[in-house]
């Protein structure tokens, strides 16, 4: 790569990378949530480890929309290991789910 590519590289910020991201949604959920359980959640890991920010709080329920998760799991990890085991999550059916366009 020439040091001109290189340098257009390095200026795209990480909202520029993630905005490459295209994410085609799957009709069969492969994130669900027992919400009910995790009202009774005090830590609520799954809002801190999500670079997708798939889960959030809305007057205090927790919100998840599965459009844009990167398909890591760990959401799943810390929920059932210091969580309260709400999440239940599996790769999205073959072509579904999210498509990395750069790198």
């Amino acid at each position: 790569m020439s040091s001109q590519g290189m340098a257009a590289e390095k200026r795209l910020t990480l909202a520029d990378r993630l905005s490459t991201i295209q994410f085609d949604v799957d009709t069969q959920p492969f994130i669900t949530v027992d919400t009910n359980t995790c009202k009774t959640c005090e830590k609520k890991p799954c809002l801190y480890v999500c670079p997708a920010t798939v889960y959030t709080l809305e007057n205090s329920e927790l919100v998840y929309n599965p459009e844009g998760c990167m398909e890591m799991g760990v959401c799943q990890i810390v929920c059932h290991s210091i969580g309260k085991s709400a999440i239940k999550w599996n790769y999205p059916r073959g072509g579904k789910g999210v498509s990395f366009k750069y790198g």
